[in-house]
Parts: C-alpha cells; structure tokens; sequence
C-alpha cells in the first residue's frame, strides 16, 4: 500500500515536471535516441531518490538538479556514441512523441543549437533562466552565487547572440 501510494505521487510529479526534464534532455542529446535514453535515465534516478525528497526546495528545484547532474554524467560517458545512434534513429519508429518538444520553429532551433555550443555549467544556467527560474533557484540548484549566476547568465546572452549572428 505505501508503495503503491508512493508510485502514485511520483508519477503525479514526474507528469506536472515533464517540461523539465523534456528542456534538460532536448540540450544535452542530439539524437531522439540519446533523447530517449536521457530522459530513462533521469526518470530512473528521480525514481530512486524521490523517496528521499524532505521537501527542503521546490519540487521542480530538486528535478532540475537530479536531472542536470544525470545528463553530466550521460553526457561524459556518451561521448563519440552519436554516429551509432543517428543511423539507428532513421529506423527508429517514434512511439514517445512526448520526448519531441511541439515547438520546432527556425528560431527554436537556432536558439538550441547555440546553446549546445556553450560549456556544460552555462548551458545549465541559460536553461534554467530561459525556463523562468529566479537567480535565487538557479543558484540553489547550480551551487553557484546569486551574483554569479546574473553575471553569468548577462554573459551568455551575449555569447548566443554572438553565436547566433555568426553560425546562423
């Protein structure tokens, strides 16, 4: 019966935090299959340590940090993996079309291949900005400054502007 209750709370939570997840995985991956993958694996270590959550931040505050350090570590262990993948994904029938976000337009793209451009600390930062968090819970959930974190973000800016007038 507990477990049973627990199951039904995290899948509540899991199903009103998708966004988050689906944003971080969509930034780290290139693939569908990667995407896929990602997603599984955030899934999997919000699962595990969701018992665990005492409610000492916001929900979506502890999912933006199980699931930024889950895609880090996807993405170390990953590297030179893309090739295999984006052959298998021409063959790949896509079941989980909650993984694709519904915005594709030109600017959306531009906007995401820029900021896989930028190292993997900034690249947290603007995710979590461009998601609408305060620089107090970008902070608590990066470990960085307040002030860091709008110095930091003021940088980025300015470096996808940068990116986006000279790649695209």
């Amino acid at each position: 019966m507990i477990n049973e209750k627990l199951s039904e709370q995290f899948s509540s939570v899991f199903e009103e935090n998708i966004g988050i997840v689906i944003k971080i995985s969509r930034a780290y991956t290139t693939t569908f299959h990667d995407r896929e993958d990602l997603v599984n694996d955030i899934l999997l270590e919000l699962w595990k340590s969701f018992k665990n959550f005492k409610g000492n931040s916001k929900i979506s505050t502890w999912i933006y940090r199980v699931a930024l350090n889950t895609s880090l570590n996807y993405k170390r262990k990953k590297k030179n993996d893309s090739l295999f993948y984006l052959l298998n994904d021409f063959k790949h029938v896509d079941n989980l079309s909650w993984i694709i976000e519904q915005d594709h337009s030109e600017e959306s793209e531009i906007l995401y291949k820029c900021i896989d451009e930028l190292n993997e600390i900034n690249k947290a930062i603007i995710l979590l900005y461009l998601d609408g968090n305060s620089h107090d819970e970008i902070s608590e959930i990066t470990g960085i400054s307040k002030t860091n974190v709008g110095t930091r973000i003021g940088r980025i800016k300015e470096q996808i502007k940068s990116l986006s007038i000279s790649k695209f």
